[in-house]
């Protein structure tokens, strides 16, 4: 794996486990460490992407509130939840 990619991962894992909520902080960073494994280099900054959106959006991303434009990452989310 070449060093972007796992500085990439390493930001995902971080961001994932300190969002501001104690709830969002468990939930964002046990679907992260889930799926990180499996994604492309792509799908890893659209993930990167979630994990910076505030806790807000995310929760009405994970409910099918509001869009999300990779589907991928929305599928694996929404079937994570």
């Amino acid at each position: 794996m070449n060093s972007n990619k796992q500085n990439l991962i390493n930001k995902i894992i971080y961001r994932s486990q300190y969002r501001g909520t104690k709830e969002m902080d468990i939930f964002v960073s046990s679907f992260v460490k889930s799926v990180i494994d499996t994604l492309s280099i792509d799908d890893l900054k659209d993930l990167d992407l979630l994990v910076n959106m505030n806790d807000e959006d995310i929760s009405k991303i994970s409910k099918n509130e509001i869009s999300f434009e990779n589907k991928k990452i929305l599928k694996l989310l929404i079937d994570f939840k």
